[in-house]
């Protein structure tokens, strides 16, 4: 697919909440070959809040003055493409409204390939993110965790995503202390001698 189609923009519609319209809006944009992000809000007199959602691809290109150690390429793009969601009177819901300005409906850049090529599609869900906790407290290895998150969810999470979030699982379960001494901790736990907390 080398450009966009025709129903790129997602449906004006009303949900019950806004993490219900963020996960329909990047449910449209996902086969679409783009992903949308939070970009910036702000409240109206009446209190309503405006949340402006944006093409992942919209932020500013980093500068090329700018001297790096490690050559990095970047996705951004300054992409103009954009719609807004806007609270309802009563708070009981949003609702999904496309920009009036004809340049908010057109990306400057062309469609990805796969969805996996958006970071904020491959995000874990909160009850893959506990699975993924709980199996690396049960000692469970990483390979393994990987299968099985694999096998029984939806993600599309790359393998590099499931290992950061057992690295994640590991150091909170260290709580805060580095490697060696939680080792120590442990092995002192398990000799019945462990130090005062």
């Amino acid at each position: 697919m080398d450009q966009f189609p025709d129903d790129c923009l997602p449906p004006e519609h009303t949900y019950a909440s806004r993490d219900d319209l963020f996960q329909a809006i990047n449910r449209w944009a996902a086969p679409r070959g783009y992903a949308f992000v939070t970009g910036r809000s702000n409240k109206g007199k009446s209190g309503r809040l405006t949340v402006y959602f944006t093409c992942d691809r919209a932020r500013r290109p980093p500068s090329d003055s700018r001297s790096r150690i490690r050559a990095t390429c970047t996705r951004s793009t300054l992409c103009p493409f954009s719609i807004t969601a806007k609270e309802l009177p009563d708070a009981s819901g949003w609702v999904v409204r496309h920009r009036s300005d004809s340049q908010y409906a057109t990306h400057n850049h062309t469609p990805s390939t796969h969805p996996t090529a958006h970071p904020v599609l491959r995000r874990l869900s909160k009850d893959d993110k506990s699975t993924i906790s709980n199996l690396t407290k049960a000692g469970i290895s990483s390979k393994e965790i990987r299968t099985y998150i694999r096998q029984h969810s939806n993600s599309i999470a790359t393998q590099k995503d499931i290992s950061n979030s057992i690295a994640e699982a590991r150091r909170s379960s260290r709580f805060g202390q580095n490697t060696m001494h939680a080792l120590i901790k442990q092995d002192l736990c398990a000799r019945g001698t462990a130090p005062p907390d």
